[in-house]
């Protein structure tokens, strides 16, 4: 098993950091338990051509959410969550970027 990446940064003033795939996986564990949480997962990233473990970036996680919220039910709920997520955080970071902006 490969070692997780380091945790990215948090963002000043919010405690925040960007979402990834350990998140999202931890996620589904949560919702559907270890074993097929991580089947949801490592199917969505087969849909999208990418492999469990191997989901690095926004691009990547937001390609593997896609794939995800397309299996419908409880996979979509978690996928929309990821997003909003990103989102958040994309907005939050622009933000902080700015002058006056967060501090």
């Amino acid at each position: 098993m490969l070692s997780p990446p380091s945790s990215p940064p948090r963002l000043p003033g919010y405690d925040l950091q960007e979402p990834t795939e350990a998140d999202a996986r931890a996620s589904l564990q949560r919702v559907f338990g270890p074993e097929r949480g991580e089947e949801r997962w490592a199917s969505a990233c087969r849909d999208v051509g990418l492999a469990a473990g191997r989901v690095h970036g926004t691009a990547q996680l937001q390609r593997v959410a896609q794939a995800l919220a397309a299996q419908g039910g409880p996979a979509a709920a978690v996928a929309r969550s990821v997003e909003i997520r990103m989102r958040t955080y994309a907005r939050l970071a622009a933000s902080a970027a700015t002058p006056g902006g967060a501090r």
